[in-house]
């Protein structure tokens, strides 16, 4: 008998969020629950990156972040009290996405944001519920939640379990996933602040480096406040700079005020929220075992450099969405299939997140090592460098994409088919506009698509028909040759906005071929 609830989600963050948003969307029946009794109120992630801005267009959700949201102008580059360079981030991206943009928006908002679309939709967080265990019976999963209010326990059965809940999950635990890696030994600190200052409360993003050490601000929401990041760089004896006699005391925002007002002339009126953290980066050794996933956090882990953990986390549970509704819905799949689709997301995301885990890292090394080449990177380099090659279209290229999760791709995937040239199966589709035409518009449904540019092909169209999958003509322009598109391929768009196959020729054989080898179907499989 088939369980009443078709996904357990656990964590109610972005990922959890996210997910219970996409699998609702696609007719998946979900239970979400949270140990935290309320939403949280503090701003934690703070920055949204635009391949998350064009997924998030398939529910509607792009237009209510942006509302929410800050675009960040420009940043500046400080050495100590001198100003190094300013540089302009409009447009940082114009010719590779609708979002050109790092858009700034506290955490706290933004799930905000996404929990009220959920309760549009009549599905509410279970708070103050603590996941026990759970129990994987092959054909299903008996979860047992615990709530400390009144101590009382219950049980859920599912057909999966997903672990949105964060870097000591219940679920990784649970099927038992090391989580390799390394802490590191800086210690962060973590604020929230209202101020006055002409240099910092600008309305553009900030790096002062001073010494072994940096600080980063990030304006956010009005003007005057702020998103305030800074390290706290390890004694010789390996102690952070606020420990002493080996005796760890609660730090608070006036011991590292000091150190803030050493670096940077600003005055600080109000703080809405400290915390330190020690970063971590490690990656679970398998991100699913049968019917649990795991997702963010849960899986994954790195420095703050760069922002990219949340992003990665939600393009998680976009990829995962998708697969696990096309199992639950197509009842004629066999299990065959079902096993192999399920099983390209720990293949392609653990690969993408061993790879952010790897950059962030160097990134982060590179701030914060002591001796001489770290200082003539932090010092020179990086200050001079990074102006002058930002003035070049091909280095703002690459330094966009890699920022914003545009560099995201899945080549060699098992949903994907061979390919060769510029863009290739596993690859995001181009972006191109067209006379205000944007060929990302027609992406705002989870589904199957097919994208011809050139001439419309009546086989392609008809098979489309049949099969219930959309398909768009966009009228041949040679701005589609630029991004690396083919006159009259065929492009099969999966549902979480990847290229699956690229198809040349009248023949419609490849096409049918990449669906029986793979064993999904398509109209009323």
């Amino acid at each position: 008998m088939k369980p009443k609830t078709d996904v357990l989600i656990v964590g109610a963050g972005p990922t959890g969020l996210v997910l219970a948003l996409w699998l609702h969307h696609q007719g998946v029946n979900v239970h979400i629950f949270d140990q935290a009794e309320a939403p949280a109120k503090d701003s934690r992630a703070i920055v949204v990156h635009a391949r998350i801005i064009e997924l998030y267009r398939q529910l509607g959700l792009a237009e209510d972040l942006l509302a929410l949201g800050y675009k960040l102008p420009a940043t500046n580059l400080w050495i100590g009290s001198q100003h190094k360079a300013h540089i302009s981030l409009e447009d940082f991206g114009r010719e590779l996405t609708p979002y050109s943009f790092m858009l700034s928006i506290p955490q706290d908002d933004h799930e905000r944001m996404l929990e009220k679309r959920l309760n549009d939709i009549g599905i509410h967080v279970e708070r103050g519920s603590k996941l026990q265990g759970f129990v994987d019976h092959g054909s299903s999963i008996t979860a047992t939640l615990f709530r400390e209010t009144d101590g009382i326990s219950t049980t859920h059965e599912a057909s999966y379990i997903v672990g949105c809940d964060g870097a000591h999950s219940a679920v990784r635990h649970g099927i038992g996933a090391k989580f390799e890696g390394e802490t590191y030994k800086p210690m962060f600190y973590i604020a929230d602040i209202e101020g006055k200052s002409e240099k910092f409360f600008n309305g553009e993003g900030n790096v002062v480096f001073t010494d072994d050490t940096f600080n980063l601000i990030v304006p956010y929401k009005k003007a005057g406040h702020a998103r305030l990041v800074g390290i706290l760089i390890p004694d010789k004896d390996g102690d952070g700079n606020c420990e002493s006699s080996g005796h760890e005391h609660q730090i608070t925002f006036e011991d590292v005020r000091p150190k803030i007002m050493q670096a940077m002339d600003l005055e600080i009126t109000k703080v809405n929220w400290f915390s330190t953290y020690r970063s971590h980066h490690r990656v679970a050794e398998r991100f699913c075992s049968n019917r649990a996933f795991l997702v963010g956090d849960a899986a994954h882990i790195h420095s703050p450099v760069g922002g990219q953990g949340m992003n990665t986390g939600i393009m998680d549970s976009i990829n995962l969405a998708w697969k696990l509704a096309t199992v639950l819905k197509q009842m004629n799949m066999t299990e065959e299939a079902k096993h192999q689709l399920l099983e390209s997301y720990e293949s392609e995301r653990r690969s993408f997140a061993m790879m952010i885990v790897k950059s962030t890292d160097t990134g982060f090394t590179t701030l914060t090592s002591k001796g001489f080449f770290p200082y003539l990177l932090r010092n020179w380099l990086i200050p001079y460098l990074v102006p002058l090659l930002v003035k070049f279209d091909f280095a703002r290229t690459r330094i966009f994409r890699g920022a914003s999760q545009l560099i995201c791709n899945y080549r060699g995937s098992s949903l994907c088919q061979p390919g060769q040239g510029t863009i290739q199966p596993g690859d995001r589709p181009p972006w191109a506009e067209i006379s205000q035409v944007d060929n990302f518009s027609t992406l705002r449904g989870i589904c199957w698509q097919l994208h011809i540019y050139g001439d419309s092909l009546p086989q392609f169209e008809e098979w489309a028909r049949k099969m219930s999958v959309e398909v768009f003509v966009f009228p041949w322009h040679d701005q589609y040759a630029r991004v690396g598109l083919i006159r009259n391929a065929v492009y099969l768009i999966r549902p979480d906005q990847y290229i699956a196959g690229v198809f040349e020729g009248p023949s419609i054989e490849g096409l049918v071929e990449y669906f029986d080898a793979r064993g999904i179907l398509l109209g009323r499989g």
